[in-house]
C-alpha cells in the first residue's frame, strides 16, 4: 500500500468521534484514489461501525477516528507497534529487581514545575521502533532527574535512530532493556545530531553513524537496567522514582482510543506487542505516554485502568528502568502527591 500521508489538520480533541470517509481523508491529509480508495473506505467503514458499537457499551474509555482509522488491526500492528512477545532474559547489564518502596497517592512526571522531566510526545511513524522510543524516553527522564547528561543540564532529547541503525533490531521490533544495554557500552547521541528517519534495513548497521554524532551521554553513564516486580504496587513504587518502560497489548480498541480510562484485562491467549512509558498514576489509572504523536489519544497519552487483573497486559513482562552511575535519587516531591 502506498499513500501520501501528511500531518493531521486538526487535533484529535477537536475531531468528532466519527465522520464520513471523504471528510476523514481531508481532515487527515490523505490522497487515495482508484482501487486502493475502495479498499481503504471499506476498512474505514468497518472501523466506524466498531467505534459506534463499542462506545454504545458504556466503557470508561471512548473510541474515535484518528490517523489510523483506515487500517485493519493486523496492518496497524505490523506498521506501528514493534514490541516482541514475552521473554525472560538476564545478562551482565541486568542490575536485578528494583526494591519496592514508598508509594504516594498520585504521581505525574509530566507536571513537575519549570524543569521538564518528560519531553514532548514523539512519533515513531510507520516503523516497529516503539522499543527504541520507550527506552530513550525513560533514559531522557532518568538523566533529567539526575541533573543532566554531563554536557547539558536537565532534560535533553536523545536519539532513537541511533538504536535503529546501530543496535540491530531496527523497525522489526525489539526490547527496551536491550537498548539500555547497548547504551551502556556505546553511549547516547543527541537527537539533534542523529535525527529520526523512521527507516531501517538489515544493512543499516553499515550506516551506523555514532562516530559522527554528538555523544552527550558517554559510555558507562548508563550501567544497565533494573526490572520492576510484576505487580501494580511495585509499578507504583517505581513511578515514585522515575518514569518506567512498560509493555502493553495493543488491539483495535487501543488503536482507536480517543479518551477516558482504558479498561482491558489481559486474557490468557494475549501477549504484549508494544512498548510505551508509564509516567504516573492516580487512584484509578496509570498515565502512559505513547509514541504515535500528540494527535493520538489524550494528547499522545492513554490512561490505563487499575481495577482489572494485569491491565492491558502491562505485567506480562517486567517493566524496566535504566540504572545510572551514580544512581538516580529517590522520590522527588515535585511529582508526587502524598
Amino acid at each position: 500500500m502506498k499513500v501520501v500521508y501528511l500531518l493531521p489538520m486538526a487535533a484529535a480533541a477537536e475531531m468528532p468521534l466519527t465522520m464520513g470517509w471523504e471528510e476523514w481523508k481531508f481532515s487527515f491529509g490523505h490522497f487515495i484514489n482508484g482501487p486502493e480508495d475502495v479498499k481503504r473506505k471499506a476498512v474505514y467503514e468497518t472501523n466506524i461501525a466498531y467505534i459506534e458499537n463499542e462506545n454504545a457499551k458504556g466503557h470508561t474509555h471512548v473510541l474515535g477516528v484518528n490517523k489510523f482509522a483506515f487500517l485493519t488491526q493486523d496492518e496497524f500492528l505490523t506498521m506501528f507497534t514493534g514490541g516482541k512477545g514475552s521473554v525472560t532474559s538476564s545478562d551482565d547489564t541486568d542490575m536485578g529487581m528494583l526494591q519496592e518502596g514508598v508509594r504516594a497517592s498520585a504521581v505525574d512526571w509530566t507536571n513537575v514545575g519549570n524543569e521538564p522531566v518528560v519531553g514532548p510526545v514523539k512519533d515513531q511513524g510507520s516503523c516497529g521502533s516503539c522499543w527504541a522510543f520507550s527506552a530513550v524516553g525513560v533514559l531522557e527522564s532518568a538523566l533529567a532527574l539526575q541533573g543532566g547528561t554531563g554536557n547539558e543540564v536537565g532534560y535533553q532529547s536523545l536519539s532513537e535512530q541511533q538504536l535503529l541503525d546501530c543496535e540491530g533490531e531496527g523497525c522489526e521490533g525489539g526490547w527496551p532493556y536491550e537498548a539500555l544495554s547497548y547504551f551502556r557500552d556505546n553511549g547516547v547521541c543527541s537527537e539533534a545530531s542523529y535525527g529520526y528517519l523512521a527507516t531501517w534495513t538489515p544493512d543499516s548497521l553499515d550506516s551506523c553513524a555514532v562516530d559522527k554524532c554528538d555523544v552527550v551521554v558517554p559510555p558507562g553513564v548508563v550501567t544497565g537496567y533494573s526490572n520492576v516486580p510484576r505487580s501494580l504496587p511495585a509499578l507504583e513504587s517505581a513511578l515514585n522514582r522515575q518514569p518506567v518502560s512498560i509493555t502493553v497489548m495493543v488491539d483495535t480498541n487501543f488503536q482507536l482510543y480517543r479518551s477516558g480510562v482504558y479498561s482491558h484485562a489481559c486474557a490468557a491467549d494475549e501477549d504484549i506487542n508494544h512498548a510505551v512509558i508509564a509516567v504516573g498514576y492516580d487512584a484509578d489509572s496509570f498515565k502512559v505516554r505513547n509514541s504515535w504523536g500528540p494527535g493520538w489519544g489524550e494528547g499522545g497519552y492513554i490512561r490505563i485502568a487499575k481495577d482489572v487483573a494485569n491491565p492491558a497486559c502491562i505485567l506480562e513482562c517486567s517493566p524496566v528502568v535504566p540504572t545510572l552511575s551514580p544512581a538516580v535519587p529517590g522520590a522527588f516531591a515535585a511529582a508526587v502527591s502524598v
